[in-house]
Formats: C-alpha cells, structure tokens, sequence
C-alpha cells in the first residue's frame, strides 16, 4: 500500500526520551489517505520548491496559545510557554550553543507569540478557558476550534490540553485542510521546558511544527523506491525503513547512493529529544514552499503589524483585560439550561454576568450555567477585570429557547430502501465537509441498500460524522423500548481502529449521554485488509441498547457516531426503536401473514391465518415510525385502498400480542 498523505499526525507514548524503551508507535501520521485536496497541497508544495527565490527574508510566524484546564497544573504558565516558542526558534533557526544547534540548516522562520488580537485589542498571545475539554477527546478535537480559534491565515494555533487519549503526546494538521481545523494540539507536560514541562526539550512541539509546514516523518513509506521522490519526498534525508526509538546509529535502507545511515538527529524521526537537533536544507526548501504557496499571508509585514509581531510594534503601558464569551450549546429548548465559557484575554480576576431571561438573571462565577424558562432570543452580558482594568461585552439575542413539542410515537423503523437519502426527517451531521455518511448499495440487511462511512478515504483523524434521528417519543411506548440495528466492519490495519457512539439527549441536544460504544475487536465484524471492506450476509452484528431509562421522556434526539482512525467502511442497517424488535429481514420472512401485490398501485390485499376466537389488528406505519392507520379484522381477507405513495411498514397483531410484520411499497 502506497502511504500517501493524513490531514492530522499524532505523536504519541509516555515520553519522546523514553521511546527507545517502549517503542510504541507514537503518531498518527500514517493513518493514510488519498484525499484530492492533501494530494493537491503536495503537489504544489512539490512544484512550488522548483521556483523558490533564492534570497528570501526571515519569515515570523505570528502564535497564538489556547490553554485549556480545570485549574490545575495543565494551566501552564506564560513563562512555560515562552520557553517553548525559544525551543522552535532554536530549532529552526540553528541557533548556536543550542539542542538546535546540529548538522542541519537554518529554515529561516521564526516564531512570536501575538501581541494583537484579531479585534486589535492588545494581547499576550495567550487565551485560558476553564473546560472539561482540556480532557481531550479525539472526537471532541472540534469543540476546541468552537470554543476559542483565531482566523488560521493570521496566526498559527496551538492547543494545550490536560490529557490526549492513547498516551498521545501531540498532533498537527497538514497543509491543505480545511481553515477550521488547522493548528496543534499539545499535552501540557510536553509544551516549553519548564513548569509541568521540566522533564522536557520541547521537541514535541518542533516535531508537531515540522508536521504544520508540510514536512512528514522520514520514515515515511518505508525506504520507498527513489530518495527523492518517494519516501518523505526530500532528497537529501536518507531513507529510514521504520521509526527510530533510539540515538543509537543504524542503517535501515540501502537503496540511496552513497548508502547513508538512518539521520536519527532529524526532528521528524521518533528518536530521544537529546539527539534530535536538525532539519536538512530539502525539508527548509519544503517549508518555504508551503509558507510561500499554502500559507501565503500568514508571514507578511502586513499581517505582522496586525498582529502586533513587526519589529516595529511597540506594547501600550497596560495591556487591559478583554471581556468575550462563548457557549457550545446558546440554542435550547425551554426550561434547560445554557454553559457559557469565559474567553476573556489578559487573565481578569473578577467577572459580572446579566442574563435577560435567564435564572439566576445574574452571576459572579467565571462559567455559570443559566436556565430559561420562557420562550424567546436573550442577550447576555459580561464585565471583567484584573482590579486595574476592566472591560464589557454585550451579545444581543445570544441565547435562543424554544418549545420542544412532542416526538414521533414509537415504533421507529429504517432501513434506508426509499432510496432518498437522508430520508425524511434524519439527518447527517458532516462538521469537517469531507467524507460522510453515504446511501450504499453494495451490502446491506434490508434488500438493498444500508448506509456507509468511508473511513479508508477520510481525512481527518479523529473526525465525527453522524447520523441523527427525528426526535422521539420514548413515552409512547407501551413496555420497555429498545434500539436495535445492524453494523458490519473492518480495521484496513491492525494497529488503528475506527469507533463506533451511540448517544442520546434529552434536552434537545444541549447535552448526550453516551448509551453504546464499540471499537477494535467489540466493533470489527470482518478481516481486516487495505482494500475497501464489502461485508457479506455473515459479516454483520446486531446492537441491542435498553433505553429503559429514558422510557418517561417524549422528546429524545439519538445519534449514531463514527470516529475516524483510518480504519476501513463502518456500514449501519435496520434501525428499529421501540416495539419493532424483528429485523427487516425477520419482517419479510414472516409466514404470518401475506401482503400482495407487493409493490402496489394503491390498492392491495392482506391475507392471514385467523385463529378462532381471537382478534386481529393490522398497524400501517410509515417509515418514520408515524402511525397511519389501524385497521380491526373479523375477516382472514383485508383491502386496503387509501394509501399515497411510499413505503409503509404493516404490523399484525392478534389480541395485542405481536405477530409479524411486512414492508409494502406503493408506487
């Protein structure tokens, strides 16, 4: 398998100087992909280094630093981070006595933190947020950009969080992918060399740079075949067949001439911290051809004076507090509640909420959460100060509540054979615009269709796409209500494993709890292999989830996650909820009873096996579960004549106890 490009890479294990000793595989950069817009940056980052000026000026690269925490150690210090943007401009730009200071080149960038905001107010470069995010997530990777983001073509965006899942230790986005999805995120203890991050050089945040202008790792597609157009795509890195956990010297390939040993000093292996000290002059010519052609504006003088990095900039005396605010979830529905998050700059010490409409209508904590009983748009209003200076902001209309209603009356069924997709009242969630849940007619449980996700083509690690269910009433039903529905797949490596998120919300989708999860072996129903996953009849599991905790709630919104790890396609089939406990293909072959014609013009005939002494009942539901009519038999022969155009699912019952079920369509 060709490994070509990743939006996101990852570097991950307990610490960079320990990788010798556990040798993990530390970064997500080779899940792979052939995505047309990262195939397209490579090609112009390629072609772009052919026409490079060949006397250029120090490109600075504007900084800003979210730091997210719950108060505790993770929120490092502004001296913590200085230390670690003088580690990236050691390391790239050679600074002699320095760790940067090794055989390799100057790539002549620089890196300054932002003394201007994107509002001109004056700033230190850095913005604190008090969150549970800062428990991260892969897929919660885009409520961090939600919270608190500064336009990408103006400032390079770094993340510091408390913890990543898996032992990551940090990740970048590539260039060319999507503007709201660029920057870092870095593990605190591994960003600067002080503070929480004593036991450090910094190299983690190199590393992740180096990702962010376009470099890959050097061992990227093993030893390939040509050095300078395979591999990490620089001639003048000798190729490196596997990752390198150790400063100890090796010769991995011995397909370049002259045969060169493994450059275990370069920042883009995985070797210790103390013997990575170099970039070569391809991968400086590789990172001005990204500044120079993908990130065109981000180091001129023009946007260096807008962000305050120019030489010339000069600081005002006091650089006041800024009050801003954000909440995830300003859209509720009546009597719930809104968490609002403080983003002000300048670190305030005290802070005065109004909100119009809301209970309490006033608050002094730094992240209040506010209910609203009453229908309507509200403003809100924050004060802040640090006891010197003090600043206000006022939203109008931020908050808007509506009146939930009442869901669908159970039971819910699809299977997705009306071939419009989304059917009537789902609908597919696609934050990141690439991949998504897609109609599919190469494998299914019902007759012919299920829906797909093509993780073995996505983008984006860690990305969600969803698919969301029309609001349900859980209530309806007369016992205990279930979801039940079908999955098949497979891992296209044995090392990454997509997931797999069933959530539920009661409250109009402020907040989910998740009800159902699967990864790794609990999600894999087929082998694992490179090519596109196609299950057969055998390859699929059933999920049984008990909502019988939510069995009082009229308006309940479920969702059905997938989360990209570069594995392969996640497929989804026959969902039912409620009282539909029978597969599809259970319905279809119920001897029971008899539907025909079958499809119809309108007009179609049930017949059935009528037991002395006992009632029958036939319920026509639609697709999305709504109950259409209920017809009471005396008769084993029943017509029916009324109904428009679609596909109906038919339930017979005798004296309320089930029977079986058929699909009929009308044409």
């Amino acid at each position: 398998m060709n490994k070509i490009l990743i939006l996101y890479v990852f570097l991950s294990g307990i610490s960079i100087s320990a990788f010798c000793q556990t040798q993990v595989t530390p970064c997500g950069f080779d899940r792979l992909t052939n995505n047309s817009e990262l195939l397209e940056a490579e090609a112009i980052i390629r072609n772009g280094i052919q026409s490079l000026p060949k006397n250029h000026d120090i490109k600075i690269i504007p900084v800003v630093v979210h730091v997210f925490h719950e108060g505790g150690s993770e929120n490092i210090s502004d001296a913590q981070i200085e230390s670690q943007i003088l580690v990236l401009n050691e390391d790239f730009g050679k600074l002699a006595g320095t760790n940067g200071d090794g055989n390799g080149v100057d790539t002549e960038v620089r890196f300054r933190l932002a003394k201007i905001d994107p509002n001109g107010n004056c700033t230190n470069g850095v913005v604190r947020i008090k969150s549970s995010l800062t428990n991260h997530k892969t897929y919660e990777r885009p409520l961090l950009k939600e919270v608190s983001f500064w336009d990408n073509q103006k400032y390079l965006n770094i993340y510091i969080v408390k913890s990543i899942p898996g032992g990551t230790l940090g990740y970048s986005s590539f260039p060319g992918g999507p503007a709201d999805e660029d920057g870092l995120v870095v593990r605190h203890n591994y960003f600067g060399t002080i503070g929480t991050a004593a036991s450090s050089l910094g190299r983690t945040g190199t590393h992740e740079v180096g990702h962010w202008l376009g470099l890959y790792h050097t061992f990227n597609n093993s030893c390939g075949t040509d050095v300078c157009t395979d591999g990490d795509y620089v001639c003048d890195t000798p190729p490196v067949s596997t990752a390198n956990f150790s400063c100890s010297p090796i010769n991995s390939c011995s397909n370049d001439s002259p045969d060169l040993m493994d450059q275990i000093e370069n920042y883009m292996d995985y070797t210790p911290e103390s013997c990575s000290n170099m970039f070569t002059a391809g991968q400086a010519d590789r990172i001005l051809s990204t500044l120079v052609n993908l990130r065109p504006t981000i180091w001129t003088n023009s946007n260096l004076i807008a962000t305050g990095c120019d030489d010339a900039y000069v600081a005002p005396p006091v650089c006041g507090v800024t009050s801003n605010f954000v909440s995830l979830n300003p859209e509720i529905c009546i009597n719930n509640t809104v968490n609002f998050l403080d983003i002000s700059l300048n670190n305030p010490t005290s802070w005065q909420w109004y909100f119009t409409g809301g209970t309490p209508s006033t608050s002094i904590a730094q992240n209040p959460q506010v209910s609203y009983s009453t229908l309507g748009s509200f403003d809100v209003k924050l004060v802040v100060s640090d006891g010197v200076t003090s600043d206000s902001i006022t939203i109008s209309n931020y908050v808007s509540v509506t009146n939930p209603g009442v869901g669908i009356a159970l039971p819910f069924q699809e299977n997705f054979e009306s071939n419009v997709f989304p059917p009537n009242g789902i609908t597919i969630n696609n934050p990141d615009g690439g991949i998504a849940w897609e109609l599919d007619s190469n494998a299914s449980v019902s007759p012919t269709h299920s829906v797909s996700l093509d993780n073995l083509s996505s983008t984006n690690y860690g990305t969600i796409d969803e698919i969301i269910l029309p609001f349900l009433d859980l209530s309806s039903n007369a016992s205990t209500p279930y979801m039940k529905f079908k999955w098949a797949y497979a891992k296209s490596v044995s090392l990454y494993s997509d997931e797999m998120i069933v959530q539920l919300s009661t409250d109009c989708g402020a907040t989910w709890n998740q009800i159902y999860y699967r990864s790794n072996a609990s999600l894999v129903t087929g082998p694992t292999q490179t090519t596109p996953f196609i299950p057969d009849a055998t390859q699929w599991k059933q999920a049984t989830i008990n909502l019988n905790a939510y069995s009082s709630d009229e308006y309940v919104l479920i969702k059905i996650m997938n989360v990209t790890d570069g594995g392969n396609f996640l497929y989804i089939d026959d969902i039912n909820i409620g009282d539909l406990t029978l597969s599809t293909i259970e319905m279809e072959n119920s001897s029971d009873f008899k539907v025909f014609p079958n499809p119809s013009n309108g007009t179609f005939t049930i017949t059935y096996s009528k037991i002395d002494g006992k009632n029958s009942s036939f319920e026509i539901y639609s697709l999305d579960g709504k109950l259409i009519k209920t017809i009471y038999a005396n008769n084993q022969n029943v017509i029916v004549n009324d109904l428009s155009k679609g596909t109906y699912i038919i339930k017979m019952r005798e004296e309320f106890d089930r029977v079986g079920f058929k699909k009929i369509v009308i044409q």
